[in-house]
């Protein structure tokens, strides 16, 4: 099967030399100062083609997520629905998910379609492998404090449908507020219980994006205290096909300042250069670091 996978680079591995990695943090900063506006603009131009279409396959993928919300719930026959509506998802690397046990996708917060199209596509794919963890996992949603503020009554109708259904399907959501001051300590307990338990889902940006822009700060080091395998997954759509690529757990390097730059070189590697404008300077100073440890 023919895909449009992106060169795969060496693997991420324990940092042998601490100096030579951390040098790769630096870079992370300069090369995003050196973005130009001449290559934002060209980079809006490449994205475009990345954009999901099919409002007919979309609006019948609601009309079926309404109904399995209502009638009967089940994240599997979802996954089956989605491929039936928009194609089979093009899959590489799924025989690097462990074979057993739980585990954690970290994937790109994709916005080039809805949230729950980018979930379904990694679900259909990860059925490939791992059948067993589809309707046992849990994905971390972020949820924001309510602000108080006065809303009109189509906008109350929408919130109250939208935490109704979030509701129904609360054995598969876990809802951590990381996006505001009032964190609890044992939400993130939680979350730790719940991953070494059975296989979760997590977006390490926060905020949706169609280039993988950067990893909230202490997500990575979050990650790394799980004690599971966290495996990197990147999920785009281009040109009427939805392509899903996984890869080998992370390594951890031995300085865990690095966590947050692992997680976010993790995904880069695996997307079109397209979506990773802001990563492509890094990954080519971590995998010459690589390569001169090698030699």
């Amino acid at each position: 099967m023919q895909t449009m996978h992106p060169m795969k680079t060496l693997p991420l591995s324990p940092v042998a030399s601490e100096p030579t990695a951390t040098s790769a943090v630096v870079a992370t900063a300069t090369t995003t100062a050196q973005t130009t506006a001449a290559s934002r603009t060209a980079s809006a131009r490449s994205v475009s083609a990345y954009v999901s279409g099919s409002k007919l396959a979309k609006t019948a993928f609601i009309v079926s997520l309404l109904f399995a919300t209502v009638f009967h719930r089940s994240v599997s026959a979802l996954a089956s629905v989605f491929e039936a509506l928009f194609g089979a998802v093009d899959v590489g690397g799924e025989e690097l998910i462990p074979k057993t046990g739980p585990f954690t996708l970290a994937v790109n917060h994709f916005h080039g379609a809805w949230t729950p199209f980018v979930t379904a596509a990694v679900l259909a794919a990860l059925k490939r492998q791992r059948p067993d963890a589809v309707d046992d996992l849990a994905m971390v949603l972020g949820q924001r404090a309510d602000s108080g503020k006065k809303r009109f009554f189509v906008a109350r109708g929408i919130r109250a449908m939208v935490q109704g259904v979030l509701r129904r399907w609360e054995r598969n959501l876990l809802r951590i507020p990381l996006g505001n001051s009032n964190v609890e300590i044992n939400t993130l307990r939680t979350w730790r219980r719940v991953a070494q338990e059975r296989p979760t889902l997590v977006f390490p940006e926060g905020l949706a994006s169609i280039t993988f822009e950067k990893v909230r700060p202490g997500a990575g080091q979050f990650l790394r205290a799980l004690n599971v395998p966290i495996v990197p997954c990147a999920v785009w759509y281009h040109r009427g096909r939805w392509h899903v690529e996984f890869d080998a757990p992370i390594l951890w390097a031995t300085n865990p300042e690095l966590s947050d730059l692992q997680v976010g070189l993790a995904i880069a590697q695996l997307l079109p250069a397209d979506l990773t404008p802001h990563w492509r300077g890094v990954l080519e100073r971590w995998n010459h670091a690589h390569d001169a440890l090698a030699e």
